[in-house]
């Protein structure tokens, strides 16, 4: 991944995002699975492609940061998201795979029409908007229907949340869908049929910091054999890191 461009469909005022290659030292700052910690690894690789202005990562709508997720998930392992679930049935272990190009082209967003001020009027006294990172960071923590309302109440401009709130729900799924779904996987044992909750995010994060011992692995090796810094082996681009210590493995 040389440097990726990834056009928005629901944030208001912002055309897309450009992100350059990820490097080991952005790889190594990476602490925890959370939106937070999303949000800066996104900006971090914001930073020296959009004209030199710093993207403001927090205020990109969720469903768009999604796909931003998939695209950089696509380029750095493929299109194939593959996983081990234990059946809820017999308990036997199976392999799940599925095509995160399929995934995307089944929740790939019509032709949505975005206002210049990101509200949405769907119908006589309703108004909203779509939610963002920083509406995430701003209920992290709290107890889940709680969050819920809050998250509701600071997106909704006109309406009542008590009475309209499922439906404005609706209406954003409709409009924005997330790529957090649950997915049908069937257990070859038993043949039960099962949901899986495939969450984008999470399932993006929870790779990337499980190559931390790779990563170290690859420093070390390149370290020993070129007497390169640590520096100067964290920047390098994560493919350029990765072809070097397969050269010299031989793999």
């Amino acid at each position: 991944m040389n440097g990726l461009f990834i056009p928005f469909h629901f944030t208001p005022g912002a055309k897309g995002i450009y992100l350059r290659a990820l490097t080991g030292a952005d790889e190594l700052s990476v602490g925890t699975i959370n939106t937070a910690s999303v949000l800066s690894l996104l900006r971090l690789l914001s930073q020296n492609g959009n004209n030199g202005e710093e993207i403001d990562t927090g205020s990109i709508v969720t469903a768009d940061r999604d796909r931003v997720i998939a695209q950089l998930y696509r380029s750095l392992y493929g299109a194939k998201i593959a996983s081990t679930l234990e059946c809820d049935g017999c308990g036997q272990k199976f392999d799940f795979d599925f095509s995160l190009d399929d995934l995307l082209a089944h929740f790939h967003p019509g032709q949505v029409l975005i206002p210049d001020d990101g509200m949405y009027e769907p119908e006589p006294g309703i108004r909203f908007r779509l939610p963002t990172g920083e509406d995430e960071l701003a209920v992290q923590g709290l107890d889940g229907a709680i969050a819920e309302n809050m998250l509701l109440e600071r997106c909704l401009a006109v309406g009542e949340p008590e009475t309209n709130g499922k439906n404005i729900q609706l209406k954003m799924a409709e409009l924005a869908p997330v790529l957090s779904q649950e997915i049908q996987a069937v257990c070859p044992e038993c043949n039960r049929v099962q949901q899986v909750l495939f969450d984008m995010q999470s399932f993006f994060m929870l790779r990337l910091t499980g190559e931390r011992r790779n990563l170290l692995e690859e420093v070390h090796l390149i370290a020993s054999h070129y007497h390169w810094s640590h520096r100067e082996i964290l920047e390098l681009p994560r493919s350029e890191r990765k072809s070097y210590a397969a050269l010299i493995t031989g793999n």
